[in-house]
């Protein structure tokens, strides 16, 4: 049997699309993961939804609120972005640090979210920076949704199989000097998937001490964790290195708790020690 394809230029014929899929067709973005899994036969959709030509879902705005991102905005624009600086640097980072450049030119934001895999470099900055998820449903209206509350673990979703993102929406931070970044641990230097994914908010007060210290860790546990005694133990300290030590530990402790050792938990929670060693000197540079 033939594939149906549905290509919407528009909301209308988005939504109309969206009303006509089954529970085993597949909503495609920039297909990076899908097609190779297409071409595997680990899914037989009776039809595919390619949202890439609806021009306004790849934009990357700049909104009073905060930041609008086009859900099919590609890795490459997001890393480029002149507006990924600051509080928001986090999301540069960590689309840089997805794959090739081949792969980075064509990966979208929403199409990477709903690859629903702990390993996702955008996960811990999606809930650092409490995203929420614009969403399409098939009724014809929209709804949003924290990502955190979409991706419930690996392959685990509460979208249907027939609500599609159409755009991510970051809100501003509550102070102008607050600042994130996003570093990981990989089997090698480059094109690797991640082993340990952390990204963190630092803010300094006037007298130059850390006055909202938040850091999140990916690839330890089914969906991203807050590594909260580190969190609790920075606030109000000088940002030191040997101060910052202490969040390695931390996290090195909560490795130990939460990753089974089957996903290398003993050498994550040695190596968390440079991981965060790594995220702290990004951020004091930023």
């Amino acid at each position: 049997m033939q594939t149906k394809a549905y290509t919407p230029k528009n909301m209308t014929e988005l939504f109309d699309a969206l009303k006509s899929l089954k529970p085993e067709d597949k909503i495609i973005g920039g297909g990076t993961d899908l097609i190779i899994r297409l071409k595997m036969g680990s899914f037989k959709p009776s039809a595919l939804l390619y949202m890439g030509g609806i021009a306004e879902l790849r934009g990357i705005q700049k909104t009073p609120d905060g930041l609008s991102l086009g859900g099919m905005a590609t890795m490459a624009e997001l890393a480029a972005s002149e507006l990924m600086t600051g509080y928001y640097a986090a999301l540069a980072d960590s689309a840089a640090d997805v794959g090739a450049v081949q792969i980075r030119n064509s990966a979208t934001l929403g199409g990477n979210l709903m690859n629903l895999s702990p390993a996702g470099d955008l996960m811990p900055v999606w809930n650092l920076l409490e995203a929420q998820a614009e969403i399409a449903c098939p009724d014809g209206t929209l709804r949003k949704e924290a990502v955190a509350n979409i991706f419930l673990g690996p392959n685990k979703t509460s979208l249907a199989y027939n609500e599609a993102i159409l755009r991510f929406i970051i809100p501003k931070p509550a102070s102008p000097t607050a600042r994130s970044a996003f570093v990981k641990l990989g089997y090698r230097k480059a094109l690797t998937i991640s082993r340990i994914g952390l990204a963190a908010i630092l803010d300094l007060d006037t007298a130059g001490n850390i006055a909202r210290f938040e850091l999140v860790a990916g690839a330890i546990s089914p969906t991203p964790i807050h590594v909260t005694q580190a969190e609790a133990y920075m606030t109000g300290k000088n940002p030191t290195q040997s101060e910052a030590a202490k969040d390695g530990e931390y996290l090195s402790e909560l490795i130990k708790e939460v990753t089974p050792e089957m996903f290398d938990r003993d050498y994550k929670a040695a190596a968390a020690l440079g991981v965060a060693a790594d995220l702290f000197e990004k951020l004091s540079t930023k």
